[in-house]
């Protein structure tokens, strides 16, 4: 009695369906790291706007800018609290600084991780401050640096995405580059 020996291989349908599993795999991986991303810009966002909330919550609470406050120590009830000139103007050292520790010392301002040189750090692990008059924009304005394309889409869903105008600009009121790096964003505390 003679074996036939018949190999067998997978045929088209086959073929087919393992390339379709595959492409669903692929597209879900895919649009899981979309929503991260999104979901990390969307809590930047929050962290921008709880900032300026805390700001303006000191300012009415206490009648005097955080950082800038000449009477910290008091208002806040923390001795040895170092205030501010008290000149309505908040200056590079109130804003990196003072301005930080003036608002944790008012219990308002959660998770305040300081960086070397005191200043806030975001979700990205990056610099915030806040200053008087910058980036083209009157007033207190709140600065934080982030990823090129995060600073693209927090402009856009802010304002007009172009970082040159609007409410949203970036800090040299430049087009954010589309190259890998980071942009200072700044808005209105």
């Amino acid at each position: 009695m003679m074996y036939i020996n018949k190999q067998q291989g997978f045929t088209l349908v086959e073929i087919a369906i393992v390339l379709v599993i595959i492409g669903l795999l692929l597209g879900g991986v895919l649009k899981g790291q979309e929503m991260i991303k999104s979901a990390k810009v969307k809590s930047q966002m929050q962290q921008l706007d709880g900032i300026s909330a805390a700001f303006n919550t000191y300012q009415d609470k206490y009648g005097a800018l955080p950082g800038d406050d000449a009477n910290a120590a008091a208002n806040t009830g923390i001795a040895g609290l170092t205030g501010g000139d008290g000149n309505g103007d908040i200056s590079n050292n109130e804003g990196s600084t003072r301005l930080w520790q003036h608002l944790e010392a008012a219990n308002l301002l959660a998770g305040y991780t300081p960086a070397a040189n005191g200043r806030f750090l975001n979700k990205y692990g990056q610099e915030t401050f806040i200053d008087s008059n910058y980036a083209g924009l009157s007033g207190a304005i709140v600065c934080t640096s982030v990823p090129n394309d995060v600073a693209r889409e927090i402009d856009r869903k802010v304002d007009n995405a172009d970082g040159t105008s609007g409410s949203m600009r970036r800090h040299n009121q430049t087009a954010y580059p589309t190259t890998a790096g980071n942009s200072w964003i700044c808005t209105a505390a």
